[in-house]
């Protein structure tokens, strides 16, 4: 049997046209990984990916037929020998989070120099998970500033979020109308929302319900 150098496959799904050719470029350069197919949308992606299927799928999460997020979930879940890693400009606690929570395993910015791409293809081909630096510390700093709301709070904020008033919270937490104010005002003061809608925008995204 004939010896040859084992060269990662990766696929590029990105829309920034001038970006993906010249991140292809830099990793084709290098002796671990080369960039055999590139997409634009998510759809040419998944059609090449009932045919061919690569070891690390390198993928943003603002494209223009849809979300990153929703496609890595598909795609660990249809194909789950994929190695997936984020490459975004998005770094938002938020995003992070629910892109690690959909089965990706890394996650680095696009300001990231192209070396430690090579670095955390390299991880997660070998089975591990790689988190850039600047992610750890988004996320590090994340937690530490983490809202602790109590039970009750927390009760009140769902029923805020299904739209009741605070005269329909109050007798389905047994509570005076007055109470369910004040909790109302205390919650938009620990979360630094301007108003109700704000409130139930910030805690949808923050997944505090």
């Amino acid at each position: 049997m004939s010896m040859r150098k084992y060269r990662i496959d990766v696929h590029l799904v990105d829309d920034h046209t001038m970006f993906t050719e010249s991140l292809a470029e830099a990793i084709n350069r290098s002796e671990v990984a080369h960039v055999s197919s590139t997409f634009a949308t998510l759809e040419a992606c998944k059609q090449t990916l009932i045919k061919s299927r690569p070891d690390v799928l390198l993928l943003d999460i603002s494209m223009p037929d849809g979300s990153g997020i929703n496609f890595c979930k598909q795609v660990i879940a249809d194909y789950p020998k994929i190695r997936l890693i984020a490459v975004t400009v998005h770094d938002e606690y938020s995003v992070i989070q629910r892109m690690m929570d959909s089965g990706a395993h890394g996650y680095l910015l696009k300001s990231s120099p192209v070396a430690e791409l090579i670095k955390a293809i390299q991880c997660v081909w070998r089975g591990g998970r790689y988190v850039s630096a600047e992610v750890e510390e988004i996320i590090r700093k994340s937690k530490e500033q983490n809202i602790f709301l109590t039970p009750v709070e927390r009760n009140v904020l769902r029923l805020i979020c299904d739209g009741l008033t605070n005269q329909e919270i109050a007798p389905q937490l047994f509570m005076s109308v007055e109470t369910v104010n004040w909790y109302r005002k205390r919650l938009l003061a620990k979360l630094g929302a301007k108003n109700t809608a704000g409130l139930v925008t910030l805690a949808m995204r923050e997944k505090l319900v």
